[in-house]
């Protein structure tokens, strides 16, 4: 039988809480376009404009997702000092809203990338890496593993 918890007994983690606002979503999807268009204006391909955008978005959320542990909150004393980001977002649990999100991104973006560009100055292995490491990072069956004892402390 399931346990039910009372709203006294959830714990609220401030340091990922925030991204259950509506607004959160627009504001990613806003800076992702953004990146796309000034990086238009420097380039005149926009294929590899997005190449750029999902390479830059793919480093960034790697670092931010998966590589930064522990909250900046005082108030958690410790408490998510072993977790990244991604280990913390809906309480650790998979399948919500914010995961899928998360892990759609990247595979649009390398959708975008691939698509519709010439292959001759597109680096699709790149491309491609880059979304395999971030999908890989994001599955059930690696959760609190460090492969080869990296980021293990």
């Amino acid at each position: 039988m399931p346990v039910r918890r009372t709203v006294s007994e959830v714990d609220v983690n401030k340091n990922t809480n925030w991204l259950n606002y509506p607004s959160v979503w627009t504001w990613y999807l806003a800076l992702i376009v953004l990146g796309w268009l000034g990086i238009s204006a420097l380039i005149d391909d926009a294929g590899l404009a997005w190449t750029y955008v999902h390479l830059i978005h793919g480093v960034a959320t790697y670092y931010f997702l998966h590589w930064i542990k522990g909250s900046p909150n005082p108030e958690d004393q410790g408490k998510y000092q072993a977790l990244t980001f991604w280990e913390q977002v809906d309480n650790e649990a998979y399948g919500t809203r914010n995961r899928k999100i998360f892990t759609v991104a990247p595979v649009l973006l390398f959708v975008l990338a691939t698509h519709g560009t010439d292959f001759r100055k597109q680096p699709l292995g790149l491309n491609l890496a880059v979304v395999v490491i971030l999908l890989v990072a994001k599955l059930p069956a690696l959760h609190k593993v460090r492969i080869f004892g990296i980021n293990k402390y």
